[in-house]
Parts: C-alpha cells; sequence; structure tokens
C-alpha cells in the first residue's frame, strides 16, 4: 500500500512514507519509526536520507558548483541543486516527483482486439458481457489475484516511479552511516574510536573506554560503517539508494 501525502487538493502516492508536511493528517502509528530520539518529522522518511546522502556525493557537489554541467548533468536535471540545508524547501520545489507514483491507470474498454499494449503493467482480458455481472465478478477476482500478487514479488514492486528506493529501508541505521561518514570528513585525522565516541557507536558498545576489546570492537564497527557510507554516498550519485554495492576501486 504506497502513502499518501496531499499537497494542495492534489494527493500524491509513495512507495515508502514521504516527509510529513502541515498539509498532512497521519497519526504516529502510521509513520516509520523515528531515526534517533526526537527526530524532526521530515526525517522519518527514507526520501530525505536520499537527499542527505547526495549532499555527500563530492563529485554531484561538483556538477552543483558548475550550475548542473559534467558527468552528472543528467542527475542533477532531475535532482537540482541541494547545496541548500533545507530540505523540505527541496522536496515541495520538485523533489517529491522524483518518488510519487504516476496516476494511476484507468480501465480501458477495447471495441476491437488492440495492436499494442504495457504487457508489463496490463494484463488483457476477453470478457464476456451476457453472463451474470455478479458472477463475472467474482471470477474476475480469482483470476487477477495471483497475477497482482505475482507482480508485487517483483524487485521494485509495483512502483512506476522515477526513482525507486532500491532495498528496504532502515531509518535508524542510515542514520548512524550518515553521522559516521559526516564525523568521518570533519574530522581527517581523528581515529576510528574517535569518531567512534563522537557518534555515540562507543556508547553503545560493550565495555569501557579503557578497555582494548571495546576499543578494538567499537572501531571496527566505524570502519565497517565508513565502508558501507562509502558506498551509499557513491552509489546514490548513480541514482540507486540505498544500495551497498561496494563501489569500483
Amino acid at each position: 500500500m504506497y502513502e499518501k501525502q496531499l499537497f494542495g487538493r492534489k494527493v500524491l502516492y509513495f512507495k515508502y512514507a514521504p516527509p510529513i508536511t502541515k498539509l498532512d493528517d497521519v497519526s504516529d502509528e502510521e509513520r516509520p519509526n523515528p531515526p534517533f530520539r526526537n527526530a524532526p518529522p521530515h526525517m522519518r522518511s527514507v526520501y530525505y536520507y536520499w537527499w542527505a546522502f547526495l549532499r555527500e556525493n563530492a563529485d554531484y557537489q561538483h556538477c552543483c558548483d558548475q550550475d548542473g554541467s559534467g558527468p552528472m548533468a543528467d542527475l542533477y536535471r532531475d535532482f537540482g541543486d541541494v547545496r541548500a540545508d533545507n530540505f523540505m524547501a527541496w522536496w515541495r520545489k520538485g523533489g517529491r516527483k522524483l518518488f510519487c507514483e504516476p496516476p494511476e491507470d484507468q480501465i480501458i474498454t477495447y471495441l476491437n482486439p488492440p495492436h499494442e499494449h504495457d504487457n508489463e503493467h496490463r494484463v488483457l482480458l476477453s470478457i464476456p458481457v451476457t453472463g451474470d455481472i455478479e458472477r463475472t465478478f467474482a471470477e474476475l477476482r480469482q483470476l487477477l489475484k495471483p497475477i497482482y500478487q505475482e507482480a508485487r514479488t517483483r524487485p521494485t514492486g509495483n512502483s512506476r516511479a522515477m526513482y525507486l528506493v532500491h532495498s528496504k529501508p532502515v531509518l535508524t541505521s542510515l542514520h548512524q552511516h550518515l553521522i559516521v561518514w559526516q564525523a568521518t570528513q570533519n574530522n581527517p585525522d581523528a581515529s576510528h574510536y574517535d569518531i567512534a565516541e563522537m557518534t555515540g557507536v562507543a556508547e553503545a558498545t560493550a565495555g569501557n573506554k579503557d578497555d582494548y576489546d571495546h576499543k578494538r570492537t567499537a572501531s571496527a564497527s566505524i570502519r565497517r560503517f565508513i565502508r558501507q557510507a562509502k558506498a551509499l554516498v557513491y552509489n546514490v550519485g548513480q541514482g540507486r539508494f540505498p544500495d551497498l554495492t561496494p563501489p569500483p576501486e
């Protein structure tokens, strides 16, 4: 089921929960778990982290500095300048259109057999119009149910958004990867354990800071976070998120 969001009188549908706006009447139970305690409402969405990780991509930042020219020009035409630290302004300006679903297809009646049809998102049926309508509906439900279920097992489900979420997002994990990456970029001379202390990883690791095994475990966690965050940053620049596939050497 798609999440929906109101923009004026227009309703947009999303595969995953969009950031909350003032126009949304959504209970807390309908939102994903927050990435951290007291997180702002707009951060309870994978689309926020898509934007946040794209801002960490140095090549894309360079593209923004060059007003959208260069190797990432195609991506820039869709995502635009993300340098401003205001996600909701970017989202309202057009970011939401990258992830929302296109309008629902309508049922089409063909009086003559069609020569072409979209066989990925549609199925052609020949329905007799002389039988009992209730029985026809019951038979259609039984016939279409497995077809609909099969469509939803595809890698992208039944989503037709311009940009598809690559894998099921876990916001707490994405947030941890983001803050570790940012701490590393802002503190290039810090040790892995220093980064662990800055980002709360040390506190969440068993033992205390004077314990060798504690330091080793926390530092190993940071190395893993950095490696995976590097993949997230690279792949978001390729239009895929969240994708942990290691970048090419």
